[in-house]
């Protein structure tokens, strides 16, 4: 009898999994793992050599990365990407620090937001955007609603200076 296939294949995957393209498979797949703490799942090399896909694991998420071709362009040759990766990570400020010194770009301050997280942005070296972030506080939505008022004042000062 034939093995049963989960055509959701929910032991590998969750409903949305994320597939970066990269300039570089290898070189992106070391910096995620060396900068975020994702595990290498695998790497596939294709008939060239020369890697064609990886998967990395973070907790319960995969993160697939495959080479530009058939007419696909990474963030890094289209100038950037209109998408963002959130990552929770222990400590916002040292996995920031980390990132910048293996050759992610600071978009700013590590800060504390609004909704409780702390979270410093950087722009990898694939062009990909991530802001980091360190779950701190659960503050209720009338807390978050005068924290982000407070915010964006400040930040419209500092804009006009």
């Amino acid at each position: 009898m034939a093995k049963k296939i989960d055509p959701l294949n929910k032991k590998q995957y969750g409903a949305v999994t994320v597939m970066l393209v990269v300039t570089d498979v290898k070189a992106a797949a070391g910096f995620y793992q060396k900068a975020f703490g994702f595990a290498k799942r695998g790497i596939m090399n294709g008939p060239d050599g020369k890697p064609m896909h990886a998967e990395l694991r973070l907790r319960d998420t995969t993160l697939m990365l495959g080479p530009e071709m058939h007419g696909a362009r990474g963030a890094k040759n289209l100038g950037g990407s209109p998408a963002t990766l959130y990552v929770l990570v222990e400590n916002a400020d040292k996995v920031v620090a980390k990132a910048v010194k293996l050759g992610a770009t600071a978009q700013g301050p590590v800060i504390d937001m609004f909704w409780g997280d702390r979270v410093g942005t950087v722009v990898d070296p694939e062009g990909n955007q991530w802001m980091v972030a360190t779950h701190k506080a659960e503050p209720t939505p009338a807390e978050m609603k005068k924290a982000m008022a407070e915010m964006m004042k400040a930040q419209a000062v500092t804009n006009a200076s």
